[in-house]
């Protein structure tokens, strides 16, 4: 245990502290204006009768969404033995483990009673709801990402049995169509089932979620690995690698407006009052964001086709850019579909999130980064063969296990 502190101290620099403190302040504050939230009521934050649904449910569907999409990484890597991204494995799987937590978190604070929250589905449950279905795949996907967490760390240890990685290997291709169709799918569905809204009432929604899981997950990881190789002062994954991974976004987004296209062309078509009341909202009091949905997809998807948009410094604006719009169109769509009234007569409605909404969101994203700051510090995230290596090209047609790592000396960047 001494050895493994002195170990970790010689890895840390001053402002890794400084940094750290910061995000514990962070999550104190956000925490303790929860703890408020539960003796004083809902009170304090701007949800109100006409809009239940605020920034908690904007912040659980992206982290579920995050969550999801991060599991394309080991899909690269076991399906189709892409060890360039072999840098990213366990990276991966930390980053959809806090999302989800995030997720529940947000999930939580909405609902208002921590101990509520926690027994559904096991207590509290009503079988026709598809809240029971949904409750139930957040502790399926979480023991997953546990267990494919457990395998890849005895692998990176250099402990693992032949048995082991196949069973990381099937774990890993498992979670992709479980995250997308099992899991985040549905909670498309959870806003397409709801009649009374036109701007939900679509089939389109789940399949939409799945896609707008897969550009928040791999605009993730780039970011993820671009950062990485800046404080690391080395290359942390190839050029090519990053070639590829934007290429992905570029279909992923590509996809993405496709739906967000059809979203309005079926509001605008159909001529429903509540679709046009909708589309005015989306085009009046929401434009900004709507906007920075559908222009900043545009521009990220424009970037990357163009023949200097896979560079570090364009994935890096594309890869924000790309998170910016979806949590645009997260808020849209939770908050835009509430905002009209359901029956005549009633008043123009509105939603800000307050000071202690914004402290405990705040606390929930610090919480992500402190933990995944300490789990990166702490855990080893390479293999022994790895540990002072870096794979700059792909190796097609190698399988990652039985034929060991190909050796290739890292090398500085510049940015």
């Amino acid at each position: 245990m001494r050895e493994f502190i002195t170990e970790f101290k010689k890895n840390t620099s001053r402002s890794f502290y400084i940094f750290n403190g910061i995000l514990l302040v962070i999550v104190i504050w956000g925490f303790y204006n929860w703890g408020l939230a539960l003796t004083e009521g809902p009170g304090i934050t701007g949800g109100n009768d006409f809009v239940p649904w605020g920034i908690y449910l904007v912040g659980f569907v992206f982290f579920v969404g995050a969550s999801a999409g991060a599991t394309l990484i080991g899909l690269m890597i076991h399906a189709f033995s892409r060890e360039d991204y072999e840098a990213l494995g366990i990276r991966a799987i930390l980053v959809g483990l806090l999302s989800l937590m995030a997720a529940v978190l947000n999930l939580m604070m909405d609902v208002g009673s921590p101990i509520r929250a926690i027994l559904v589905p096991w207590v509290l449950h009503n079988m026709t709801s598809m809240l029971i279905y949904t409750s139930s795949t957040y502790f399926i996907f979480g023991g997953l990402f546990l267990a494919e967490l457990f395998f890849a760390l005895k692998i990176a240890r250099g402990t693992a049995t032949q048995t082991d990685e196949k069973i990381a290997k099937w774990l890993a291709i498992i979670a992709v169509p479980f995250a997308l169709g099992i899991l985040h799918a549905p909670h498309g569905a959870l806003f397409a089932v709801v009649k009374a809204r036109e701007y939900w009432h679509t089939p389109l929604l789940p399949p939409h979620f799945a896609v707008s899981a897969l550009v928040t997950g791999t605009s993730f990881m780039i970011l993820l690995a671009l950062i990485t190789s800046r404080i690391e002062k080395k290359e942390f994954v190839g050029r090519e690698t990053l070639e590829h991974m934007g290429g992905l976004l570029a279909f992923f987004i590509t996809l993405n407006l496709f739906f967000d296209f059809y979203d309005i062309f079926v509001l605008k078509y159909s001529e429903e009052p509540e679709g046009i009341e909708i589309l005015d909202l989306l085009f009046g009091r929401f434009a900004p964001l709507f906007i920075l949905n559908f222009g900043g997809l545009f521009i990220a998807l424009m970037v990357l086709l163009n023949k200097r948009g896979r560079s570090v410094r364009a994935l890096t604006f594309v890869s924000c850019l790309s998170i910016a719009a979806i949590m645009a169109y997260r808020w849209n769509l939770v908050i835009g579909g509430q905002i009209l009234p359901l029956l005549p007569g009633y008043p123009e409605i509105h939603y800000y999130p307050t000071i202690p909404e914004i402290a405990m969101e705040a606390g929930i994203i610090s919480l992500w980064l402190l933990l995944y700051s300490a789990l990166t510090k702490t855990l080893p995230m390479e293999g022994p063969a790895k540990a002072h290596e870096k794979i700059p090209r792909p190796a097609h047609g190698v399988r990652r296990f039985g034929k060991g790592f190909q050796p290739v000396h890292t090398r500085k960047i510049n940015y």
